[in-house]
């Protein structure tokens, strides 16, 4: 065990070509945990860092399509570079020197993985309350006209949307039970996968299409724009979520996802979850209380 006193962390001398492994502690304690494997110099992480950059600074200039190109980019450093992140297992344990030996990888709520997820999970969960608190600043600010200007979609619409959201928690719950052990593959979890990505879709659909049905633009006014912006915000978690689905569905067909390398599915699982958790909340709040209160 070689202590990197500029870095901060603690690496193992033996890491393979190209590699680095990170020893991960306890945050309390400072235990050792388990080996992360990293990798070494390279560019993805810089193109990522740059290219995300350039998408913001750009925006504020208005060069809105230049932005979106450096947007996808970023998108693209930035799978390229967590491709690497969890490489072909060494057999066995990691010898970190006195007797100590620990797993090259960690899955579950002990994961570096897991919580980082959790935190972008709050992240976007503190930007949709403050949604919730501005639709409901708007309504108490003109109640009556607020109740009025808009018409609601048929119930039909918000409850297929809420089914859909449903069957997506169901269709990633099957992917993850259905996981193979090491060597083992069949067509269930990347079926599941895919299944629970596009009924996340089909929700956003539904959802957009039942407004639009309704009348409902979101130029006419407050409202309308407050109803379709909880739209336009569960996109952009679904989004994310589509796009890591895709990976892990790619991970899985090239064998490095399964029921012991599971990080990739477990932080998509998480994502999905959270997803079709804040539609539900969407659509009991734009359907649901207007009709409460009305």
């Amino acid at each position: 065990l070689v202590e990197d006193v500029e870095a901060g962390a603690y690496y193992l001398p033996n890491a393979p070509t190209g590699m680095r492994e990170t020893l991960v502690t306890s945050p309390i304690e400072g235990r050792p945990q388990y080996v992360l494997r990293m990798p070494g110099p390279g560019w993805a992480h810089v193109l990522a860092a740059v290219f995300t950059a350039a998408f913001f600074l750009l925006l504020t200039v208005k060069m809105v399509v230049t932005a979106i190109i450096c947007g996808i980019l970023a998108i693209l450093s930035c799978l390229r570079w967590a491709w690497q992140l969890d490489p072909d297992p060494r057999s066995g344990l990691a010898d970190i020197g006195g007797g100590i030996r620990l797993p090259i990888s960690m899955s579950g709520p002990s994961s570096h993985a897991w919580g980082a997820m959790i935190v972008v999970i709050l992240v976007a969960a503190s930007l949709y309350l403050s949604y919730v608190f501005s639709y409901f600043y708007l309504w108490t600010l003109a109640p009556k006209s607020w109740a009025s200007v808009s018409p609601l979609a048929e119930m039909d619409w918000p409850l297929t949307a809420g089914l859909l959201l449903i069957a997506a928690v169901g269709a990633f719950f099957a992917a993850g039970r259905t996981l193979p052990p090491p060597g083992g593959r069949h067509l269930g979890p990347p079926t599941f996968l895919l299944l629970g990505a596009l009924s996340l879709i089909a929700y956003l659909i539904v959802e957009t299409a039942g407004h639009w049905q309704a009348g409902v633009r979101p130029t006419s006014n407050s409202h309308s724009a407050m109803v379709y912006m909880a739209s336009f915000l569960s996109a952009q978690v679904i989004a994310a979520t589509v796009i890591m689905t895709l990976f892990a569905v790619a991970r899985y067909f090239t064998g490095r996802l399964n029921a012991e390398r599971r990080v990739p599915f477990e932080c998509t699982a998480l994502l999905a979850y959270y997803s079709a958790a804040q539609g539900l909340v969407g659509l009991v709040l734009v359907h649901g209380f207007p009709r409460l209160v009305g």
